[in-house]
């Protein structure tokens, strides 16, 4: 099927490759509180896609952290913001991608599963914070992905039906989302999420920059 409507971004891994920064950032709280720094292998199977309080409810469970489930999240989130504004750049075709829906007046919204005033503070970094008519974070939904709570949410703030929607994503967490939500989805890949299994995507992109801007209506 050709002509689809709109498109929605997920923030981490599609816009910019942040995994490693919020990796980063995590282990400087880890250090910080004398607990074992988390490995890319713990990354990859129980962090990356989820929200930050579920990110910090199993860390809390598997560190044996001591302080109440809050105190770890306001401590992350001053790390993540001064990793961020440090060393945030857009990965490859996303400014051209973005250019080509506005040359073809095709709205555009992000859906990220990172708390929405960490998506704004990314978005402003990188010179996009007016690129997009809707924007999304964790806390803006009950339920994270891989429930499809957040696509079914942009899409209906879009007014654009989930059937004339893509996705755009790059976790097996994100895509099952975005699939629940009856989306076409473009997996693209990451170093963080290159091992996994990302199937349920219609594609599996190397980087944005060899997007099919046939897809798109015209």
């Amino acid at each position: 099927m050709t002509g689809y409507q709109a498109l929605i971004f997920d923030m981490d891994g599609v816009l910019v490759d942040s995994e490693p920064l919020f990796l980063k950032a995590i282990n400087n709280l880890l250090v910080k509180e004398s607990a074992e720094p988390v490995t890319d292998e713990e990354n990859q199977s129980i962090l990356i896609g989820t929200t930050v309080e579920e990110t910090w409810r199993r860390l809390k469970q598997a560190r044996g952290l001591l302080e109440p489930l809050q105190s770890y999240i306001e401590k992350y989130e001053l790390e993540v913001l001064e990793v961020l504004k440090a060393e945030l750049t857009p990965r490859p075709g996303v400014r051209q991608l973005i250019d080509a829906c506005s040359r073809r007046n095709l709205p555009k919204a992000v859906a990220s599963s990172s708390l929405r005033s960490w998506v704004y503070l990314k978005l402003e970094t990188l010179g996009f914070q007016d690129s997009f008519e809707v924007v999304l974070g964790g806390d803006d939904v009950t339920k994270g992905k891989p429930e499809p709570d957040i696509y079914l949410l942009a899409a209906e703030r879009l007014n654009i039906p989930p059937a004339r929607c893509i996705a755009i994503e790059d976790s097996p967490v994100g895509i099952a989302a975005a699939v629940s939500a009856g989306i076409y989805t473009v997996a693209v890949l990451t170093d963080s999420t290159r091992g996994m299994d990302l199937s349920q995507a219609q594609q599996v992109l190397e980087t944005l920059e060899s997007f099919d801007l046939n897809l798109l209506r015209t």
